[in-house]
Parts: structure tokens; sequence; C-alpha cells
């Protein structure tokens, strides 16, 4: 009676193989993920430390494609336009929840003519911003497009909406970082901008 030998079975050896190439490559996947995890946190580093920026020193150019209601575009803005006069500069974008829900307020604010408002419009893909202002209307006497957020980091806001009312000099003389309201127009911002007193909740 003869006896056949099955030749060996590969699986065993294909098995460990597999795993050994499948550890190399999830080894290489995780090194590339540290990797680009490293070097997106050297470049937000470096964005944070170095910002040309500053409240007395800065230049927004205009928003590609958004014009104002003559079909003019809609200029952008710099430091020099808000210097020996008060002003409001408002930070924002169109994809922001809390910008959308406080934009009436700053659309009745400019109604009143008290002072120029300005707005630094963050990281906003420019026919968004151009759709929302067209709709819903457009308070800004410029709309500076802040690309890289150097004015928004400038100016402490590490998000939007921010506003702030801006006096001669380029003095801060009010702030929030928060969304405006009715109350806090009326309240804060008005009684700068028209020279009356402010109450002493203001800060």
């Amino acid at each position: 009676m003869s006896h056949t030998t099955a030749p060996p079975k590969p699986e065993w050896f294909a098995t460990r193989r597999s795993l050994l190439l499948g550890a190399l490559g999830a080894a290489g996947v995780g090194a590339g993920v540290a990797v680009g995890e490293f070097v997106w946190k050297k470049k937000d580093m470096t964005a944070r430390l170095f910002n040309p920026f500053s409240i007395a020193h800065f230049d927004l150019p205009p928003v590609p494609g958004l014009l104002d209601a003559n079909g003019k575009p809609v200029p952008g803005f710099s430091s020099a336009d808000l210097a020996g006069k008060r002003s409001v500069l408002n930070v924002w974008a169109s994809w922001c929840p809390t910008c959308r829900d406080e934009h009436k307020h700053l659309v009745a604010l400019a109604a009143r003519n008290l002072a120029p408002i300005y707005g630094a419009d963050v990281r906003d893909p420019p026919a968004r911003a151009a759709y929302f202002l067209a709709k819903h209307g457009n308070p800004f006497t410029a709309v500076g497009a802040d690309t890289d957020t150097y004015l928004q980091r400038a100016l402490g806001a590490h998000g939007v909406p921010a506003t702030f009312v801006v006096g001669p000099g380029h003095v801060i003389e009010w702030s929030t970082y928060e969304g405006l309201t009715e109350e806090i127009v009326e309240r804060e911002i008005a009684p700068r901008l028209a020279g009356g007193r402010v109450t002493a909740s203001g800060s």
C-alpha cells in the first residue's frame, strides 16, 4: 500500500507574510499621520507666532466679485481707514451661524448713519460672501478679505463673530467676541458712536 505525501500547505506562510506586510503598512500609515500632524502643528504655530497685522497696521484686499447696490466693486480697507474717527469693525463669515443671526442688527445700525461699519470677511468663499450680502443687505462701508485670519488673530479673536468699536488713534474702546443682539447694540455700541454716555454695565 503506497502512501502519497501531500505537499506542504502554504496557508501558514502566506498568513504570516500577510500579517507582517499588514503590520509594516499600518506602521507606515501611522508614521505618515504622525508626520502630517507634526507638519500641520508646526505650520499652525508659525502662523500664530508670525502675524504682520495689528489694529494700527493692516491692509485687507477687497472680496473678489463683491459689488454694491449700484454695481460698483466694494473696496477693501486698511488701518488708515480707521484713523482719526470712530467706527465699528465686525469680523464675520457667511458660513458662521451666529454671524448670520447678528447680521440684521448690523444692517439696522448702518441705517442710522452713526459711524462707518467695516467688515473683515474671514476665510469665506467670495461667491458665498457676495451672495449673502446681496440677499440680506450690506451694512459695511468696506469689506476686506481676511483670508489668512491675520486681522482676526491680531484682534484677539479665536473665531467669528467679533465686533469692535474703534476710536481715533486705533484705540479699541469696546469689544465683544459673541454675537450681537439689539440690547447690546443699544446699550454698548450706539451710545459710543453717538458720543453719549454708556451705562456702568458697559465694558
